[in-house]
């Protein structure tokens, strides 16, 4: 076999279990079965199982787990008012028994002892997680300049579904900025040769998949916005940025003031706001390239989606 097939060979691989993916978030509330996988996968089942943990590292059924896992701390972080039941059914578990038990084998404590050792310290231990990259969410330090944020106009906005092109990575570490500087290089020599790059009309976003875990590896999608009729290949999918409404701060400065941004966000902006971060995730809209910056600043809109509380 050539290598050029051998090429196409695995994109096709990596371009069936990214639809895989993207299905089971879509429908992680629901009871998802190995079979309707398969199907979205096109693979047999018979050997769909194999095939995925080949490629992801994990069986299906323990993917599935982690992602619920993931938005069950999520909405435990940042919803006070939601009960350990609400919560094990907005991360599709079949019941609160199931999910507790999963959760306490996942992160050695009950969801409830979870919460209550947030209450206090949960910002920063989630900022602890989290270093420079590319796209970095928070800041690392505790200590916040407000004169850098509160002058920062604060934006809620409702915005559309977004259809976008990736590349992902289920295992990127979040100080690898040149882990994440190659997932854009790989998506723009993609997509100029095909015309779809007309910036600012282009969209340039990190979308972030999951928390980090505690080795600092968390999943990620390097995106470009497309017209709807643009479908991926290969290792670059395709998936729908889920509209809805979103506070957003429009940011320039260092990467040291960016992070600073992010922490008041989280620990100011929020608890004053009457909104909580909904599920639907957050994601980093850049607008320039640091690099041909004469001060290297970095300028972005913040976007993290939102509810009522």
């Amino acid at each position: 076999m050539s290598e050029s097939t051998l090429e196409a060979s695995f994109k096709e691989y990596v371009y069936r279990i990214n639809k895989v993916i993207d299905y089971i978030r879509l429908n992680i509330e629901k009871d998802i079965c190995l079979g309707e996988l398969a199907d979205v996968s096109n693979f047999s089942k018979f050997h769909f199982h194999r095939i995925f943990r080949a490629m992801t590292g994990v069986t299906p059924n323990d993917f599935i787990v982690k992602m619920k896992l993931g938005r069950a701390e999520y909405i435990l972080n940042n919803n006070s008012e939601a009960t350990i039941s609400n919560i094990a059914y907005l991360s599709g578990f079949s019941s609160s028994s199931t999910f507790s038990k999963s959760f306490k084998k996942e992160y050695f404590v009950s969801p409830s002892k979870w919460r209550e050792q947030r209450q206090n310290s949960k910002i920063e231990h989630v900022l602890k997680k989290k270093a420079s990259h590319i796209a970095p969410i928070f800041n690392t330090s505790k200590t916040i300049n407000m004169e850098l944020t509160t002058k920062k106009k604060i934006e809620i906005i409702e915005l559309d579904d977004l259809p976008v092109i990736y590349v992902r990575n289920l295992s990127i570490h979040v100080h690898d900025s040149e882990g994440f500087s190659k997932m854009f290089d790989t998506l723009m020599k993609w997509a100029t040769p095909k015309g779809l790059l007309n910036f600012p009309a282009t969209k340039a976003l990190t979308v972030y998949r999951s928390m980090p875990d505690d080795n600092g590896l968390l999943q990620a999608d390097a995106c470009l916005s497309v017209p709807e009729e643009i479908n991926g290949e290969g290792v670059i999918g395709k998936t729908i940025i889920k509209g809805g409404k979103y506070a957003v701060l429009h940011k320039e400065g260092t990467l040291d003031e960016c992070f600073k941004a992010w922490n008041y966000l989280y620990k100011e902006w929020f608890p004053k706001s009457s909104y909580q971060p909904d599920d639907r995730g957050v994601f980093l809209n850049h607008l320039n390239d640091a690099k041909a910056h004469p001060k290297g600043m970095h300028i972005f809109d913040m976007c993290i989606s939102i509810k009522s509380l």
